[in-house]
């Protein structure tokens, strides 16, 4: 029977695909643009300074105007031999430019500019020796392919100043690709509530869609997977597998050591495999994640593909329990998802490298977590490194009509407050609960119980509700739609040391998929819901508050109030991108101030992202001319 009906749903299943594409236009142009602009005016020489997405292996930063570029004060200081900075990740540079002086150094101290493909070796672009100690400007060419820039100081006497950073590049967008968002769900949905885009139920084949997706790789396949066992209840993953290592594809598998993974005997001994290590300062690796030809050397952003998932690998979890699967065409999302695993692997290589390895706690933040797919923003974190449940919180607090959740376990306290405090704030709030949230964490439950109320449903069937979502403003797309989903838990040590992964994707049609399933979950377990009024676009003002940050009129003509509350009055620097993800305005404001911005841009959505002091903000705000 199974052979059957997985041929029936083959026979149709190009229909389905197409039905769940969100696509968006492709922007045409070569003009040049700002990947990466740091002055360091506020960076304070301290750690808790230190500019977003930047790793700075010592601190120290000169004040004085005569220290400092064209920017004026602030600038760092390479005060130590060794001391080494590290960019954000990139993606398409062009050319980097810079201004340094060397204070009271000698003809010996050198600094280094490196580059590096894949996050673990680094290429020289150049060694500035002797160091100028005049205040000078130096500009160099950066390979394409760079992901990240690197500067390494060797001392031998003095210091230097580094300062008005520049990274530039052609057509150079976060990610701005017309691929494919593509949603499946294991349990059946609820299409009365669409709102045009039907949400799609695997009914019992969901691994065959997951194996069609091995499939289609042509290069390569890489797989970080928590734990793979192999029944006859579903479809030989093993199989699939095999047959494309022996076609030449080159894959690697990374999994949980100390999870069963029965399945992995049945792989062919050639695949190289890697278990995340074990011990009391590290957890579990968590991941589903399969990156298909994100290793492919393509000028085509539409050639790789990323198959993330709340599924573990065995016949309960696709078949009977709760779970959902993104499936995402984007090269430059493959290709940070595959920084990532090399990352863990210790190498970009066929052979992985235990001495380079770093998992959980030990992993570094990649600095890239924003891209413009199908016209839609999506940001990626990876746990621990990344501070994932801040993004949890802000993703909660973004909600400004409606809020749901489904997730598997649920135990820290401060989500559950924000939850419980969005309803108290007149959100309509309703989520589900495993029953494993209520016997693992009795306080953060009664948090949720006594706060949601007949709105928080517990499922107590027979197999799990395993998946991790999160739906704000599905009804108003006045607001900023949008899911947040992966293998990340709403736990401490999904947090703080299990290695896992977080997508958040904006957009008010992928939003209401997720509805259309939480829909039909939270009426199974004997719930009901109201669907709040939709917003009515072109109204005189609506404030979007997140983090103390409100934004207003939104939507407008082009010119916004931002406000910005917290203790501090520092300079942060707010910048919009518009839907391909390139800057199109970019100014410092003074914190627990009004500001007015003025846009002189078309109509259309574009998205504003600053940094508080609780956590990024990323708010879609809407031109209305």
């Amino acid at each position: 029977m199974k052979k059957l009906y997985v041929s029936a749903f083959r026979l149709k299943r190009n229909a389905i695909i197409f039905i769940a594409v969100i696509t968006g236009a492709v922007k045409q142009s070569h003009a040049q643009s700002i990947l990466i602009q740091e002055n360091f005016t506020t960076y304070q020489g301290t750690a808790a300074t230190v500019p977003a997405g930047w790793i700075f292996t010592t601190n120290g930063d000169y004040t004085s105007a005569a220290n400092s570029g064209p920017s004026g004060p602030n600038s760092y200081k390479f005060g130590t031999n060794g001391a080494t900075i590290t960019t954000p990740f990139f993606s398409n540079p062009d050319s980097v430019s810079f201004w340094l002086k060397g204070v009271s150094t000698d003809t010996v101290s050198s600094l280094d500019a490196l580059y590096t493909t894949d996050n673990i070796n680094w290429n020289p672009i150049s060694t500035i020796k002797p160091i100028p100690t005049s205040g000078t400007i130096k500009k160099y060419a950066v390979p394409s392919a760079a992901i990240a820039l690197q500067f390494t100081y060797t001392k031998s006497a003095g210091n230097v100043a580094f300062d008005d950073f520049l990274l530039t590049g052609i057509n150079a967008a976060p990610s701005s690709s017309s691929g494919k968002i593509l949603i499946y769900f294991n349990q059946p949905v609820d299409n009365s509530v669409s709102t045009g885009e039907n949400a799609i139920y695997l009914n019992q084949t969901a691994d065959d869609t997951l194996i069609a997706y091995i499939n289609r790789a042509k290069n390569t396949i890489d797989i970080a997977q928590y734990d793979y066992n192999q029944s006859s209840g579903y479809s030989n993953i093993a199989t699939a597998l095999n047959n494309a290592y022996a076609k030449g594809i080159k894959i690697r598998y990374i999994y949980d050591g100390a999870a069963s993974n029965t399945g992995l005997a049945a792989l062919n001994a050639g695949i190289p495999k890697l278990a995340s290590p074990t011990g009391a300062n590290y957890n579990i690796m968590h991941n589903k994640f399969v990156i298909l030809d994100g290793r492919w050397k393509s000028s085509n952003a539409l050639n790789s593909w990323v198959n993330t998932s709340s599924f573990d690998w065995n016949a309960n979890q696709f078949n009977n329990d709760y779970n959902n699967m993104v499936c995402i065409q984007d090269s430059a999302l493959a290709h940070v998802y595959t920084a990532e695993f090399n990352m863990m692997w210790g190498d970009t290589g066929m052979t992985s490298n235990s001495t380079n390895s770093k998992f959980g706690p030990y992993k570094t933040d990649l600095g890239k977590h924003n891209f413009t797919i199908g016209g839609h923003l999506v940001e990626l974190y990876f746990s621990p490194s990344d501070g994932t449940n801040n993004h949890i919180l802000s993703s909660i607090s973004s909600a400004n009509t409606d809020l749901y959740f489904g997730v598997y376990t649920l135990t820290l306290a401060n989500d559950a407050d924000s939850l419980v405090a969005k309803k108290n704030s007149g959100v309509y709030v309703a989520g589900i609960v495993d029953q494993y949230t209520a016997s693992s964490s009795p306080t953060t439950y009664n948090i949720l119980t006594t706060g949601l109320g007949s709105m928080l449903k517990e499922y107590t069937g027979s197999y799990i509700y395993h998946s991790k979502y999160l739906i704000a403003d599905p009804s108003n797309t006045c607001s900023d739609p949008l899911v947040l989903t992966g293998s990340h838990n709403w736990t401490n040590s999904a947090d703080t040391k299990n290695d896992e992964n977080t997508l958040i994707i904006h957009d008010d049609t992928i939003a209401n998929i997720y509805y259309q399933a939480f829909h039909k979950d939270f009426y199974t377990l004997g719930g009901t819901l109201a669907i709040p009024a939709p917003c009515v676009i072109g109204v005189s003002e609506v404030r979007s508050s997140e983090f103390g940050v409100e934004v207003y009129p939104n939507p407008s003509s082009g010119m916004f109030t931002l406000e910005v509350g917290g203790q501090t009055t520092d300079a942060r620097q707010v910048e919009i991108y518009n839907v391909y993800g390139e800057r199109v305005y970019s100014a410092s404001v003074i914190g627990r101030q009004s500001s007015v911005i003025r846009l002189d841009a078309p109509s259309g959505i574009y998205f504003l992202q600053m940094s508080t002091e609780q956590g990024t903000v990323n708010k879609k705000i809407i031109i209305n001319k």
